[in-house]
């Protein structure tokens, strides 16, 4: 993929999903709504009560170029796509005009490559004929800035949860919902100066900073002696400033095997290592017993935690535990599905969450094969301002439902429902396509879930300590 391209898109922070080297975001900053995935080609149907202006135009509109004008209708474009995407399945109304303002700017401001302009204009509306205007009389390459108008038309005018995927970052998000990835085995976050939230800025400068979190046990970063806090100068000798995190992670992950450079900075001292990578298995799900406590802490909802954490939890339950508590601080959320399959590890029946959109409203309900559901098995839940969407459901759930007490901080207060669709070019649109009620119908959207017993756990990590503030 052309670097060009790829850092325009990144202005637009496709990497919202993307704040590690090799597994999910975990800080609340920057924390993904719930997501929802679907399979097989995208739709081009035009959203109930919206109409197709292009394409029921008598009299299309005359271009300031020597291009021709096509509606959506007679011609196959990824624009006309995403236009169709976005018209269907976005969850609020949005015009024409937003939407083009939005390409406009991406395209005025980032770093397109240079091409033949255009021969054909795609319509989605009369309104887009600026947006071909532009590209030709810039002399932009056509499909670069196809798609970087379309990371405008979703980064800019709709929520800051929508967005556009090339084929390249489609692949690293999807490989971190699976769980194991190959790379150096580092968690990672921007520092922004004068900050004292992580990953809210994205483009690596002076005083937005990209360093490490923390290393996982066995994987190539710690054994190498990388440790918390140490910061990224240059990989394979290329300096990171003024690249998005996205291009810092896909220059730092490839295949098990091959080797990558890494200048690094630690308490003022500039240094070069030279690591192996791997495949990691993220550490999506830790458990421990202290006493008569089972102790677990779910990091992420990836399409695969809620298998893991079932696991961990039988086989703390053998140990005949009394109470249980569930660790969700800094769980950014994830899969809607997987946030579905924990709760109902503690539930035998009810709702779990219910989505509203304009077209529908949906209900999940408990799944009903739960192994933690006695009564008598005390629940706590942990949360923090970390703890977003999927993590909210959970909490939420859990406590409308009078099952758990909930400990700790108000959580993030992110109640919107993504999903992922596929374009004809092997990326994606993620859409915000509903919002997310508790089974109580509360809408936490912005204000977060107050814990029962507010408690500050910051920097409280060892499992011990953590049982004994929240049970003691």
């Amino acid at each position: 993929m052309n670097t060009a391209l790829h850092r325009s898109r990144s202005l637009w922070a496709i990497v919202a999903a993307i704040c590690v080297l090799v597994a999910g975001c975990r800080s609340g900053a920057e924390a993904d709504g719930i997501t929802v995935t679907v399979t097989g080609q995208a739709t081009t149907s035009t959203a109930p009560g919206t109409t197709d202006s292009a394409t029921t135009t008598d009299t299309l509109p005359e271009p300031a170029g020597d291009f021709e004008v096509v509606p959506c209708g007679e011609t196959e474009a990824l624009i006309c796509e995403a236009y169709e995407l976005i018209r269907r399945h976005y969850v609020d109304p949005v015009e024409d005009a937003d939407l083009v303002a939005g390409a406009l700017e991406a395209l005025a401001t980032s770093e397109v490559p240079e091409g033949d302009g255009i021969d054909v204009c795609p319509l989605p509306s009369d309104e887009f004929v600026e947006v071909c205007e532009m590209i030709d009389g810039s002399g932009f390459d056509a499909t670069a800035a196809e798609e970087t108008a379309i990371a405008g038309m979703t980064f800019l005018a709709l929520d800051p949860n929508s967005g556009y995927f090339d084929a390249e970052t489609l692949e690293l998000v999807e490989e971190e919902q699976s769980g194991q990835i190959e790379g150096i085995g580092a968690l990672v976050a921007t520092m922004e100066e004068g900050s004292e939230e992580t990953n809210v800025c994205q483009i690596i400068s002076d005083t937005c900073r990209l360093r490490i979190v923390s290393t996982i046990e066995g994987g190539p970063a710690r054994a190498a002696g990388l440790q918390e806090g140490d910061e990224f100068l240059a990989v394979d000798g290329e300096p990171i400033e003024g690249l998005s995190v996205d291009e810092v992670t896909s220059r730092v992950r490839g295949p098990a095997g091959t080797q990558v450079e890494l200048t690094m900075l630690r308490d003022g001292e500039e240094f070069t290592i030279t690591i192996t990578r791997a495949a990691v298995q993220v550490p999506v799900v830790e458990s421990e017993m202290v006493g008569d406590v089972a102790y677990l802490r779910l990091n992420v909802f990836t399409d695969n935690a809620d298998e893991q954490l079932r696991r961990e939890l039988e086989d703390l339950l053998a140990g005949n535990p009394t109470t249980i508590v569930l660790d969700l601080r800094d769980n950014p959320g994830g899969l809607l599905e997987t946030a579905v399959n924990v709760t109902s590890e503690f539930l035998d029946e009810g709702l779990v969450v219910t989505t509203e959109s304009p077209e529908s409203v949906t209900p999940y309900p408990v799944r009903g094969d739960g192994v933690a559901t006695d009564p008598d098995l005390e629940v706590f839940v942990v949360v923090n301002r970390g703890s977003a969407s999927a993590s909210e459901v959970v909490a939420g759930a859990l406590a409308d439902a009078g099952r758990a007490t909930i400990v700790g901080e108000a959580t993030f207060g992110k109640n919107t429902v993504q999903q992922r669709f596929p374009l004809s070019n092997g990326g994606a649109l993620k859409l915000t396509i509903a919002r997310w009620l508790t089974p109580a119908g509360h809408d936490f959207g912005g204000t977060g879930i107050t814990p029962d017993v507010e408690k500050d756990l910051t920097d409280v990590t060892d499992p011990a300590e953590v049982v004994d503030r929240v049970v003691g």
